[in-house]
């Protein structure tokens, strides 16, 4: 669906100028960097039919029915509805021909943003979480445009907020100001004041990616777009036999993640230092070679290791850096 371009990342002047031009600290969502999606929507691809799906497939009809929308024409046959013949192209052709109707599907989406510790890093454009924040509001905005309700699912450690599928701009407003509302580091007393069409847990009950995945199994009727933003780092068998449940009636979409950072250590440091990941405080032996290249070897395999389990569970997999900007790195088309 997407790929990395060929440009790694910024230099350190073009990610000054970025920020700038995006009212962009790199650290917190603001309302005005999320609002600019509207203009620069990010578009999911159209699914594919699946038979497990209650609104797979587009039945044809002879008839025009309530939730119909036109489709093509065609020579009249046997049994076709008279009401149906399109005159105009009969006349003009001097052949009888039918108008065919598609029944209407939508398609409601619903975004599951992940805030957790681990996405509460970066090196070099944006944090994990606030690039995930980005690709939430750029297909938010592109949901409510093309006609469809959005709706989402947001946590970090220690909350979540609940969002029932709205349309128009207001769906998208709301999903952008809870978005805001629960980054990390955000004060409680700004996740409190919550529409009446969003629930939020504030209790110290730890959240992880296993806990959403059972609630899209309750939030999300059959036939929805589910979209699921993190760096997945959570992971495992349990959740991928979720994912897989949550296949079954369902289009899932994953959407990774990932900093520069844990694929490849700074080449220009020369000396050992301390960074917390998020989870825990990790020493990073700079001036040892062996220590980064074991570092990339680890950083693949586990790279590796999370796309194979994604695909695994059969959803569709995107990888987004949070060194360049969402739509540099967006495709309009891409594969399953």
């Amino acid at each position: 669906m997407m790929q990395k371009q060929a440009v790694s990342s910024f230099s350190a002047k073009e990610v000054t100028e970025w920020l700038m031009q995006s009212h962009s600290d790199g650290v917190y969502p603001c309302m005005a960097e999320l609002l600019k999606y509207r203009y620069q929507p990010l578009r999911l691809p159209v699914p594919k039919a699946s038979g497990n799906s209650a609104q797979s497939g587009q039945r044809l009809s002879k008839t025009r029915g309530r939730g119909m929308e036109f489709d093509e024409v065609r020579h009249y046959q046997a049994g076709d509805d008279v009401r149906a013949i399109d005159w105009r192209v009969t006349a003009r052709t001097g052949q009888t021909h039918t108008k065919l109707f598609r029944e209407e599907k939508e398609r409601p989406v619903f975004l599951c943003v992940d805030f957790s510790n681990s996405m509460w890093f970066g090196s070099q454009l944006l944090l994990k979480s606030l690039q995930a924040a980005h690709v939430a509001a750029g297909i938010a905005w592109h949901t409510v445009q093309r006609g469809d309700r959005v709706g989402g699912l947001i946590y970090n450690n220690h909350q979540h907020i609940e969002i029932k599928p709205q349309a128009r701009q207001h769906g998208a407003l709301l999903l952008l100001k809870q978005l805001i509302a629960l980054h990390p580091e955000m004060a409680p007393a700004e996740s409190e004041n919550n529409p009446d069409n969003s629930n939020t847990n504030l209790g110290n009950n730890q959240q992880d990616l296993g806990q959403q995945l059972r609630r899209l199994m309750k939030l999300c009727r059959p036939g929805a777009d589910i979209v699921i933003i993190s760096d997945f780092s959570e992971l495992d068998s349990a959740t991928i036999k979720l994912l897989q449940g949550l296949r079954k009636h369902h289009t899932v979409t994953a959407i990774m993640i990932t900093d520069p950072f844990e694929e490849r250590l700074p080449q220009n440091v020369f000396r050992d230092i301390d960074i917390y990941d998020g989870k825990e405080q990790h020493t990073l032996f700079l001036s040892n070679p062996d220590y980064h290249k074991k570092w990339q070897r680890q950083a693949i395999q586990w790279q590796s290791e999370r796309e194979q389990g994604l695909r695994r569970a059969g959803v569709r997999v995107a990888t987004v850096s949070a060194a360049l900007p969402a739509n540099m790195q967006w495709f309009h088309r891409g594969k399953h």
